[in-house]
């Protein structure tokens, strides 16, 4: 994986707690979950693509598609509801 960065947030949605990081890559991002509960969470991209929602479990990660090379970018993560 590559380096991790802090979660990144989108308006008036509830601030990423510190504890939730992700890695971004061209093939895959990698959200991490350092916490002590599950969250539900998604990746923003750059050029709006959509993906769904899903838990990331306790001390764990979850693989969300990466920007690709078509000159996408990953601007953070967000939680669910």
């Amino acid at each position: 994986m590559a380096h991790a960065e802090t979660r990144g947030s989108a308006g008036d949605q509830t601030p990423v707690p510190a504890c939730l990081t992700y890695s971004p890559g061209w093939r895959y991002t990698f959200v991490i979950n350092d916490c002590s509960t599950a969250h539900r969470v998604k990746v923003l991209y750059g050029d709006g693509t959509d993906v769904p929602c899903q838990e990331v479990a306790t001390r764990n990660w979850f693989t969300f598609p990466g920007y690709g090379t078509s000159g996408n970018t990953v601007e953070g993560i967000v939680l669910c509801d």
